[in-house]
């Protein structure tokens, strides 16, 4: 009997520990189970991150476009993976929905980078829904407008980033590709007589497709399309005020402590008069430009009165990428390159695109197509002495480059201004003077 009882408490204390290591395990297994649905996560952002629940944000639904360049409804497929390649979230389709808020948000900041989804979150319960378009690119474009691209042999300057060009170009009408900040673009070189671009009622020449696929225009012309004279121009400005201050900031295109503008301490005067134009007659056209490519104002210094631009043009070897981007390159702040501080995607061309174009440092070129009779400002800073110079290059009324015919950024010339249309923007027209290119 003694033995019993023994074997009895042995049994009964073992099955004891049993129950108490079994108990420890289930509380275990349910916790890491539940661990899951609580965890705080992190998304990131535009601007940083924010912690959130998963709870808080939910992508209900992410579209992939099936057959680049179409956006109807049934060319996007539903997919579960954030895809990798060259993508970009299509602003019009995409939208959020925010508790205790009937309309669908568009203004939302979505972006593609990285191969991954970046949404800009402010309010617990938002619900997303991306649509991804497949990215275009020069060549895209250039091969659904079905044009013909040049070669060396033809005529175009070598394929390089800072190709030799030594000569004008005033006879052949030119389609050459080169390089800039996104990849491969394709720019108008020449007597160029098939790139008029008409947008509402205003006329444009195609300057080039940029390598990320929108398309530069400089403006020519309101009703009509007019190459030569005053009306290929919104007005005339001065670029800035040096009078009695020489500083070289005066060749930037926007910068702070800036003291000349009256409605925005920032703005140089041309930018203003730019905006003050964009505001009255193009903001209406807004949703089809593109303002991730950007106008560079390439304000790097070569020497100590000179600057980048004026070494490359007497060099003769310009390029198409901007120097320092992320202090040059003026951009809207829906991208990913630039300094993302334009209110408007509006500038100005620069003097290596009218290089490209045709023209030459102190040669004139009557013949090629941006030679509008008249001085135009440029976006590229020439020289600024500290003393009794500062000056931005111009293209001048023999469409020349130069400092020549008066470039002191205090010098009132012509203003043609330089937009960007989105990279899927649909044409009808053959894009001849007559038979425009027509944006619908």
């Amino acid at each position: 009997m003694k033995l019993e009882k023994l074997s009895r408490g042995k049994f009964i204390k073992t099955s004891i520990i049993v129950l108490v290591a079994i108990s420890i395990i289930g509380v275990i297994f349910i916790n890491k189970s539940k661990a899951k649905y609580r965890v705080t996560q992190s998304i990131q952002i535009v601007n940083g991150t924010v912690n959130y629940k998963l709870a808080d944000l939910n992508v209900l639904a992410l579209y992939k476009q099936k057959n680049k360049g179409d956006t109807s409804d049934n060319n996007y497929e539903s997919i579960t993976d954030v895809p990798s390649g060259n993508y970009v979230v299509n602003t019009d389709k995409s939208y959020c929905t925010i508790p205790e808020i009937t309309e669908q948000q568009k203004n939302i900041p979505m972006e593609y980078k990285d191969n991954g989804v970046y949404i800009k979150i402010t309010k617990k319960g938002t619900k997303c829904y991306v649509y991804l378009d497949i990215l275009s690119t020069a060549k895209d474009v250039v091969d659904r407008l079905g044009l013909k691209v040049n070669s060396t042999d033809e005529g175009c300057p070598a394929y390089e980033d800072a190709p030799s060009i030594t000569k004008i170009e005033d006879t052949k009408s030119l389609l050459c590709r080169g390089i800039d900040d996104f990849g491969d673009t394709y720019y108008y070189r020449g007597k160029v007589t098939n790139n008029w671009v008409k947008l509402g009622n205003f006329y444009w020449r195609i300057i080039r497709f940029n390598g990320n696929g929108s398309i530069r225009l400089i403006y020519s012309g309101n009703g009509s399309p007019v190459e030569t004279g005053d009306n290929a121009l919104i007005g005339t400005s001065a670029y800035n005020n040096s009078i009695f201050n020489y500083n070289a900031k005066f060749v930037k295109y926007m910068a702070d402590n800036m003291s000349n503008s009256t409605k925005n301490p920032k703005n140089s005067i041309i930018k203003q008069v730019i905006d003050d134009w964009y505001e009255s007659k193009l903001k209406s056209f807004g949703s089809k430009l593109d303002g991730t490519a950007g106008f560079c104002n390439d304000a790097d210094r070569q020497a100590t009165t000179s600057f980048k631009p004026y070494d490359r043009i007497i060099n003769r070897i310009p390029t198409l990428k901007c120097g320092t981007p992320k202090t040059n390159l003026f951009t809207t702040n829906d991208g990913t390159k630039g300094n993302q501080k334009l209110d408007y995607p509006i500038g100005l061309i620069t003097v290596d695109e009218a290089s490209f174009a045709g023209a030459l440092w102190n040669s004139s070129n009557m013949g090629f197509y941006l030679d509008a009779g008249e001085n135009i400002w440029t976006m590229s800073p020439y020289s600024a002495n500290g003393s009794s110079y500062v000056g931005v290059f111009t293209v001048d009324f023999a469409g020349g480059l130069g400092n020549s015919n008066g470039s002191s950024v205090d010098t009132a010339l012509g203003v043609r201004p330089v937009i960007n249309l989105k990279a899927d923007t649909q044409f009808t027209g053959q894009g001849t003077s007559t038979n425009p290119y027509v944006v619908i």
